[in-house]
């Protein structure tokens, strides 16, 4: 077997699927191959030595491929509305707020999160995020908290200078740093990491299989305390809509509310 097979890598992608939702429809096949000789490299194998195992649904090697296979398109200060309308939702609450982060992918946004939680005046209010992703090299990133100009290129320049300082590389502050805990999840298999007030999980949906998509969303619901609030891209609105959740349109954006 050889990666370069369309059907070899269609059971490849079917073995992701399995086991982290991840769908080759989705326009991952360069992903998959390059991940493959990445992933290969790495371990000092073939890429088709490493493709029959995962084909083969070996744990070791599916969780190997895995770290080289994730999509980390992401940076700080995405979609701003949302983050005001979550803003303008934190200052009507009083207590501190639990907020999950799902597929956290190299830390941008919880750290936008916390940084529009402080913003928004929420210093010493006990809030605090957990950030999961299923990939152990993002989640080191993550903690390492060092970014450059790319990852930045859309914060405001008045928040970077606040809460990133620095020049070529920048480090996240630690009044930011202090309300993010990442930890390691599967949206796929493993139980929520708590009951929380908002789940974030923001362009992650559209790269899983449709069943795959709903089955997580209801999950992410289910991890929300009554009158919690759901957060996805705004291109994942529509994948929402059989859940019953209620809309709310605040500051621009559209965040999804569970009523009960």
């Amino acid at each position: 077997m050889t990666p370069d097979g369309g059907q070899d890598l269609a059971e490849v992608g079917r073995a992701l699927a399995e086991a982290f939702g991840l769908s080759l429809s989705s326009g991952l096949d360069r992903a998959l191959r390059e991940g493959l000789a990445s992933a290969a490299s790495e371990m000092g194998i073939a890429p088709g030595a490493l493709a029959r195992r995962v084909a083969e649904r070996d744990r070791e090697s599916l969780h190997a491929l895995i770290e080289h296979a994730v999509v980390p398109e992401t940076y700080f200060w995405r979609h701003p509305d949302q983050l005001a309308a979550l803003s303008a939702v934190a200052l009507g609450s009083p207590g501190p707020l639990e907020i999950w982060s799902a597929g956290c992918s190299s830390g941008e946004e919880p750290y936008s999160l916390a940084i529009a939680l402080l913003e928004a005046g929420r210093a010493g209010r006990g809030d605090r995020i957990v950030a999961t992703d299923v990939s152990e090299r993002l989640l080191a990133a993550a903690r390492r908290a060092t970014y450059g100009h790319w990852s930045i290129r859309r914060l405001p320049r008045a928040l970077a200078d606040r809460y990133l300082p620095g020049s070529d590389e920048r480090r996240v502050a630690d009044e930011v740093r202090s309300l993010v805990e990442f930890r390691h999840h599967n949206l796929v298999g493993d139980p929520a990491p708590g009951t929380f007030d908002v789940a974030v999980c923001r362009n992650v949906l559209i790269y899983f299989e449709a069943p795959v998509a709903a089955e997580v969303l209801y999950r992410l619901v289910q991890a929300l305390r009554p009158g919690g609030l759901l957060v996805v891209g705004p291109v994942e609105l529509s994948l929402a809509s059989p859940l019953g959740l209620e809309w709310v349109n605040e500051s621009g954006a559209t965040l999804l509310r569970r009523s009960h």
